[in-house]
């Protein structure tokens, strides 16, 4: 059986990070209320290609002060075989996402030990259930 997509690359398209709160968040103690929005969206370019997009926001707030924003977007290339409709947004939508997940956890991960905080974990995210959304 023919694979659906082929990965061409993976690449890290953006990436923002702010620590507003400064010095002042690391002398509170931590307790984190982390808020996490996601969307995908792609586009066909030149080359029967795709360019698939996931853009990850994160928002923590301590003691009533904000201390980290962070926005990744990481981008994929995928050239899917000849397929349409529904089976094209699954992999559009779910397969070529979980691919992209994993890249945008360590990009976010390591700017947040740069910013000296502590490792983030993102759960599992089930892109199919999603798409029923």
């Amino acid at each position: 059986m023919p694979r659906p997509f082929h990965i061409r690359q993976i690449y890290l398209k953006d990436l923002s990070f702010q620590a507003p709160s400064g010095a002042a968040i690391f002398t509170q103690e931590w307790q984190p209320q982390i808020k996490v929005d996601m969307k995908t969206q792609h586009e066909a370019i030149p080359g029967n290609l795709t360019e698939v997009v996931l853009t990850m926001s994160i928002i923590a707030t301590s003691a009533g002060r904000t201390a980290f924003m962070i926005e990744a977007i990481q981008a994929g290339i995928f050239q899917i075989a000849e397929t349409s409709g529904p089976a094209y947004d699954r992999i559009v939508g779910a397969l070529c996402p979980e691919v992209l997940l994993p890249y945008a956890r360590e990009a976010i991960d390591n700017v947040l030990m740069k910013g000296r905080f502590p490792p983030l974990i993102i759960d599992p995210i089930d892109f199919e259930a999603q798409l029923g959304r």
